[in-house]
């Protein structure tokens, strides 16, 4: 058997798209296999008003009545966010009480639950920092889902590791699965395992019970290991890295662009669509591969990709259509780094020609096919309810600096034709770039805060991510540094830290920043009253 492991930590309102990617061409090539959602089980099992009182009564004593009573609410807390009459104010109080909820629960741990996952308030340099991590013997926040049934047979377990802080929790977990049975192989896979390529040779030889790791998003070379570890017939599998009798076999690495994209279509079979927290049934799926841009000199995704194609659309959309009449599917996150304009009119218009009656959000990028109103009219009336892009920075030669090649004047009727059609427009920006000053720094701001068509807005401070352009030109070594994906530009960023936060409080930010933060997934904006959250939108 094989077995497919979303790790604690991801979203609890809907399935990490991950493993029913793998799950789903698994099926497709006749692969037996069974996915399972720890995340989700954790969150079952621990995320109640009696766990901590039963299981952590140390800890329970020592907390404050206001924390007591946070955890004698969540129940109810809960149950707000599965009602289908939504109410805004409350949905919005819930998402603070739950992230007060797991605050809680990981402070028993020393470890911080924050809208981004966990912060293990100490520094991850290196492999050996991360091994350390990994058996602390007082790490064993998830060890009651991080479990398997002893086995009298040879099974595989393959485990998805997307985010950096689930590494640990990785080898702890292929740990345990080596205990119950030497004779059963662990392979790790994901986007955190592709980006830390440069430490993934280290990893395998200090690590013992990892069997192989997959890298990229290619799936077939995940079948070929698989049957490797089955019968042994071929090492030679590239993008992936094997232990063969105590010795590291690595594998060619080779460019992932000419698989057979028909066969990613996500299967959610083995979940319970029920078990996860949302007021509409929501599934994320995936329209293509990779950002049909991938030109962003401080973006490393383009890395993991290795390329962009679209996926069999004709096939996802049936998908949808099947989901929507045999599982009532209500809500769908389209979850790609950057959807092209063509692909969202196919989508609008099947889904209105097929009476599809859904809610959906998508991110994309700006661009001028999206001028027409007519697009963004069709797109709402499809269900369509938020939009994001990636606009960075409103100052045309950081733009040019960034390769991010957008028009600021397209930019800026696009967000106005999709605001004024009535679905809401998300934008993010970053400052502190390295060719940036504080007066282009200003400019953005000044952007955001007058602008009268968006919605809402990330804004953060420029890092620098593993495998980007601009790293990969640079004198960093990534090597010496797993400090989680991204690398903090130290470069005056004590003075940006200083300016977002004056710019947070100011008069008309400061309202919506509070609101923001409270707010753990960002779907939740395809349930929430525009006129409660939105930066300018007062319906």
């Amino acid at each position: 058997m094989i077995y497919l492991y979303t790790l604690p930590g991801v979203a609890f309102n809907a399935p990490n798209i991950s493993v029913p990617l793998i799950k789903g061409y698994l099926e497709q090539n006749n692969i037996l296999s069974k996915q399972k959602d720890l995340s989700i089980e954790f969150f079952k099992k621990c995320v109640n008003s009696s766990y901590i009182n039963k299981k952590l009564p140390k800890n329970y004593i020592s907390l404050s009545q206001e924390e007591k009573q946070i955890i004698k609410n969540i129940d109810k807390t809960i149950s707000i966010f599965k009602t289908k009459k939504v109410n805004s104010k409350k949905l919005i109080k819930a998402n603070e009480e739950l992230l007060k909820y797991l605050n809680i629960y990981s402070n028993c741990f020393n470890i911080n639950w924050t809208r981004k996952g966990l912060d293990f308030k100490i520094k991850i340099n290196t492999i050996d920092d991360v091994l350390e991590l990994a058996f602390k013997k007082n790490n064993d926040i998830f060890d009651s889902v991080l479990k398997t049934q002893k086995e009298e047979q040879k099974n595989i377990h393959y485990l998805s590791i997307q985010f950096p802080f689930q590494l640990p929790y990785a080898i702890r977990f292929a740990k345990k699965i080596k205990n119950n049975n030497p004779k059963s192989k662990v392979i790790f896979g994901g986007d955190y395992i592709t980006h830390i390529v440069k430490n993934a040779d280290e990893l395998m030889n200090k690590c013992d019970c990892v069997d192989g790791i997959i890298l990229f998003g290619e799936y077939k070379h995940l079948i070929e290991l698989i049957n490797y570890f089955n019968d042994k017939h071929n090492i030679n599998i590239s993008n992936t890295i094997i232990r063969e009798n105590n010795k590291i076999v690595k594998n060619k690495i080779i460019n992932c662009t000419k698989y057979k994209k028909d066969l990613y279509i996500p299967s959610f079979n083995d979940l319970n669509l029920e078990d996860y927290i949302s007021n509409l049934k929501l599934i994320p799926l995936t329209l293509n591969y990779g950002c049909y841009h991938s030109k962003c000199n401080f973006c490393s995704r383009y890395f993991y990709y290795n390329g962009y194609a679209s996926y069999d659309l004709d096939k996802i959309l049936m998908l949808i259509k099947k989901m929507y009449q045999e599982q009532s599917i209500e809500a769908i996150y389209f979850v790609d780094e950057c959807v092209p304009p063509e692909i969202l009119i196919k989508v609008a218009k099947f889904l209105l020609e097929n009476n599809i009656k859904i809610k959906w959000m998508v991110e994309t990028r700006i661009d001028s096919k999206l001028l027409d109103i007519k697009v963004s009219e069709l797109l709402y009336k499809s269900g369509c309810r938020e939009i994001s892009f990636g606009i960075e920075s409103y100052n045309k030669k950081i733009l040019e600096d960034m390769n991010k090649q957008i028009d600021l004047n397209v930019a800026k009727k696009v967000m106005k034709n999709f605001y004024e059609t009535g679905i809401s427009v998300s934008a993010t920006f970053m400052i502190g770039y390295p060719t940036e000053n504080v007066f282009n720094i200003f400019r953005t701001l000044r952007f955001i805060n007058k602008f009268k068509y968006i919605d809402t807005f990330g804004l953060g401070i420029f890092s620098y991510m593993r495998n980007s352009k601009i790293v990969n030109d640079s004198i960093l070594n990534e090597e010496e540094d797993l400090n989680l994906i991204y690398r903090k530009n130290n470069d005056n960023y004590n003075l940006y830290s200083k300016i977002i936060k004056k710019f947070n409080n100011s008069k008309k930010i400061k309202n919506f920043s509070i609101i923001r933060n409270k707010i753990l997934y960002r779907s939740e904006y395809l349930f929430l009253d525009r006129k409660v959250y939105s930066l300018n939108f007062k319906g």
